[in-house]
């Protein structure tokens, strides 16, 4: 099957797949967490409890069917059939980086004096290409993955960022969906008192960056769409060119003072100045304007 809208097959995932599969071709890494697991024993599945009372979906291959976007769907609407709508509550999905915390591989470039690593998505659309080149340049100039994060350890949030943060969560949910690495993502965790859903770095054994996995094909626009599933209205926001498809994914969002290029090349998209600004317009749609 090709992948599409409803069906993604994530053959690069290091756990595919992650449920026994007699056809890996047709297995549907669209749901990596199944939206009915809080749903108990209503949510149709093959679950069984485990004697410390957890409920186990080992033996559940429901979200991983060829069409499983249309069965959860149609599951999750009969279960909160006659329910107040549920798209009422609004999930925010923010862009880590130039939107809550200071762009990291600006600040290793600053620390050990290599201007090219100053590149980010911000003025490269291809994410790929742009992280080969950061593998190389750390190789060239000796900067392992424990020289970063001494970097971030001593890196802060943006100002306001902490203040915008309590100020979302006093009527909305928030997601922060990065295409940073959990190695850089921890200690920033920390820093900003969220978790971040973000990638994998490849080092080797004396911590020399290798490569890289994307956590999924498209990250953050699939994270919107599965929220959206599970019945969130949904805003997001961020500043580059690898927010756009969540952006365009929401019910809402805005680029958050983005690059030239970018603000030019997406003139259908609404950009905020600052976080004052970008708080203004979530209230507004958490509100129904």
């Amino acid at each position: 099957m090709e992948n599409n809208s409803s069906f993604f097959c994530n053959k690069d995932c290091k756990y595919f797949p992650c449920h026994e599969t007699k056809d890996p071709d047709s297995f549907n890494c669209l749901f990596c967490y199944c939206p009915l697991y809080f749903y108990g024993d209503r949510c149709g599945g093959h679950f069984k409890m485990t004697k410390k009372g957890v409920k186990s979906c080992i033996d559940c291959s429901i979200p991983h069917h060829p069409n499983s976007a249309q069965y959860i769907s149609a599951k999750l609407k009969e279960l909160n059939a006659g329910k107040p709508d549920q798209r009422t509550q609004l999930m925010v999905c923010l862009d880590l980086e130039g939107v809550l915390f200071p762009e990291v591989w600006e600040a290793v470039a600053d620390e050990f004096g290599v201007p090219e690593l100053n590149r980010t998505t911000r003025d490269d659309p291809s994410y790929d290409a742009l992280m080969k080149g950061r593998i190389e340049l750390c190789k060239e100039h000796g900067i392992s993955l424990p020289k970063i994060l001494d970097v971030i350890e001593r890196m802060e949030p943006l100002p306001g960022a902490l203040e915008f943060i309590e100020k979302i969560r006093s009527f909305a949910h928030i997601s922060v969906i990065s295409d940073t690495f959990e190695d850089f993502a921890r200690p920033i965790e920390k820093k900003i008192g969220l978790d971040i859903i973000c990638n994998v770095l490849e080092t080797d054994e004396d911590g020399s960056i290798t490569g890289y996995k994307m956590r999924c094909r498209e990250t953050k626009a699939t994270a919107v769409k599965a929220f959206q599933t599970m019945g969130y209205r949904v805003f997001a926001s961020g500043d580059s060119y690898n927010d756009l498809g969540m952006i365009k994914a929401a019910d809402a969002g805005c680029l958050i003072h983005p690059p030239a290029s970018v603000r030019d090349e997406n003139s259908g998209i609404s950009c905020a100045a600052d976080l004052d600004e970008l708080l203004r317009m979530i209230e507004e749609t958490g509100n129904g304007d």
